[in-house]
């Protein structure tokens, strides 16, 4: 995760987005407001719903000024001024791309905040909202005399449906992004960072440690299942690459996934694997360094469960556990030495 302070909020925008193909409309701003006084709400809305591990940058098929989101987020940079215009501009851009059936209509909010930290820098920040589902609140006032409670929607700092926190850095390279995005593809096309932001990856020791995790994951799965004789070998493997695995150790990724190969059989098949993986995600770096947090997200759990014959499964949890196979004489019949 990288080193993020927070800033703090200055002005922001609202502008209502409809859904385009269901003919909504758009109600532009004509100002922007002082939000400093939300200060606290807006840090605990970023610190709840951004995880910092994954980033992301503009992109483009030509050049970056081809990208209608960057384009504008750029002008607000060079001069917060413009904020307003550009703000409308970014509007009416997320409005053409609302299309999909299952887009809803929401407040689009553009945040400019200052002096945020970034890997020990003063950098300053642009946070693009929309809003779709609001939260039910109960707000109580007192009025002459007496209390009145009410029922209010609005905006939680616990749930955001669509947003991305762009740092005023690499503006050459297309900024330095943090993309949150509840729906799924089935749901609205993922319109908003495929569409709206039109962004990549921008790929980290995170993400290849969490890619090769994975991919060692999914091998393990499916040899297991179309080689069940083989799951002791493989789970001994398994634990050995979870050993490998320490939190900041620069690691050699053919050595790391050797550690699957326990004969010429499972070898070829592996090849063949990581040739389908790398052809879906992209070829795989020579090192990487390993990041813990992203190997807890992708726990090679199954890969610790040894199925033995039809009837039994043991599941090992400590990755340096000793087991040893073997053969009864006496009773005829495969057996395992387990030691604790």
């Amino acid at each position: 995760m990288a080193d993020i302070k927070i800033g703090t909020p200055t002005i922001a925008t609202v502008q209502k987005v409809g859904n385009k193909t269901k003919e909504e409309g758009i109600t532009f701003t004509t100002r922007a407001d002082d939000v400093s006084f939300a200060s606290e709400f807006i840090s605990s809305l970023i610190k709840n719903t951004f995880k910092f591990d994954v980033f992301c940058q503009f992109d483009s098929i030509e050049s970056l000024d081809m990208n209608l989101s960057y384009r504008f987020v750029r002008n607000i940079f060079n001069n917060k001024d413009n904020i307003v215009k550009q703000s409308n501009n970014l509007a009416r851009h997320l409005y053409d791309q609302s299309i999909h059936p299952d887009i809803s209509n929401g407040e689009f909010y553009v945040i400019y905040i200052k002096d945020c930290i970034l890997e020990h820098k003063n950098i300053d920040a642009l946070l693009l909202l929309k809003t779709e589902a609001k939260d039910s609140f109960l707000t109580v006032s007192y009025e002459n005399g007496e209390y009145f409670i009410r029922p209010h929607l609005g905006l939680s700092t616990k749930h955001l449906d669509k947003g991305c926190l762009i740092f005023n850095t690499q503006p050459d390279e297309g900024y330095l992004i943090s993309i949150v995005e509840t729906s799924t593809v089935r749901q609205d096309g993922r319109y908003w960072s495929n569409n709206f932001l039109y962004v990549k990856d921008i790929i980290t020791d995170f993400q290849y440690t969490e890619n090769i995790v994975n991919f060692c994951s999914s091998v393990v799965q499916r040899i297991n299942k179309e080689n069940p004789e083989k799951s002791m070998e493989m789970a001994k493997a398994s634990r050995r690459i979870t050993q490998m695995l320490q939190n900041g150790i620069e690691i050699n990724t053919n050595k790391l996934i050797s550690s699957l190969m326990i004969d010429d059989e499972i070898t070829s098949i592996l090849l063949s694997y990581q040739k389908e993986y790398e052809d879906r995600i992209g070829k795989m770096p020579e090192t990487f360094r390993c990041i813990q947090s992203a190997t807890k997200r992708k726990k090679i759990t199954k890969a610790n469960v040894l199925k033995i014959g039809t009837d039994f499964e043991i599941k090992i949890l400590n990755p340096s556990a000793i087991i040893e196979q073997g053969y009864d004489d006496e009773k005829k019949k495969n057996c395992l030495k387990l030691y604790y």
